[in-house]
């Protein structure tokens, strides 16, 4: 893990996430995260760009009329399904959580819709918590590397790796494999022969043995 954590360093910077401190903030945070669940990257921020344009809070959702939420969300595929998980969300955060955040796994995650890689996001990058949220590149890169066997499930992958890389360096895991792996670690034909990752790596060892 140390060579990977270096190189991630090295060529993703070694920033620490900062907590985020206003309520908007981190409802935008979770919502963008709900959004991108198989979705594309750039289209995520195409889509949470034009919603948070219209929305900021949750109190904004609930008086948007639900026509008008699917159809600004519509690009970012299943959209009938998460403008549902949007609005159950913003349901939960007006009621519960009128002045405050829900700041745990286990509360994140009785919303509709938050599941472990969404929990984990909110809890990184929004509260600075040392945790290492599972994504697909996490996932692929993971597996690749070595790190834990291809059957693993994303809760395996994320212990292996909090087991693995210290608290204090624990963030850059999450961005570092995230960049990783949409440059290089791709999903078909990865660019094996340019990563310096390979001497290490259990999947260029098996794919280029003789």
């Amino acid at each position: 893990m140390r060579i990977v954590l270096n190189f991630l360093k090295r060529r993703y910077g070694a920033r620490s996430t900062v907590a985020l401190k206003r309520r908007s903030d981190l409802f935008q945070l979770l919502i963008s995260t709900v959004l991108s669940q198989r979705s594309r990257d750039e289209t995520t921020d195409a889509v949470s760009e034009r919603l948070f344009a219209v929305v900021k809070t949750p109190e904004d959702v609930l008086k948007l009329e639900r026509r008008m939420l699917e159809k600004i969300i519509r690009s970012s595929g299943t959209y009938r399904q998460k403008a549902k998980k949007i609005v159950e969300i913003s349901k939960v955060l007006v009621r519960d959580y009128k002045d405050s955040f829900p700041r745990t796994r286990e509360e994140l995650m009785a919303m509709h819709g938050v599941g472990f890689k969404t929990a984990d996001i909110v809890l990184s990058y929004g509260f600075g918590v040392p945790t290492i949220a599972v994504d697909t590149h996490v996932n692929r890169v993971s597996k690749r590397i070595g790190f834990i066997g291809e059957g693993a499930n994303v809760e395996d992958v994320r212990i292996a790796l909090e087991t693995l890389a210290p608290e204090n360096e624990r963030f850059i895991v999450n961005r570092g494999m995230v960049n990783f792996g949409r440059e290089i670690c791709i999903p078909r034909k990865p660019r094996c022969p340019i990563c310096e990752l390979k001497r290490i790596c259990d999947y260029y060892a098996n794919r280029f043995s003789d």
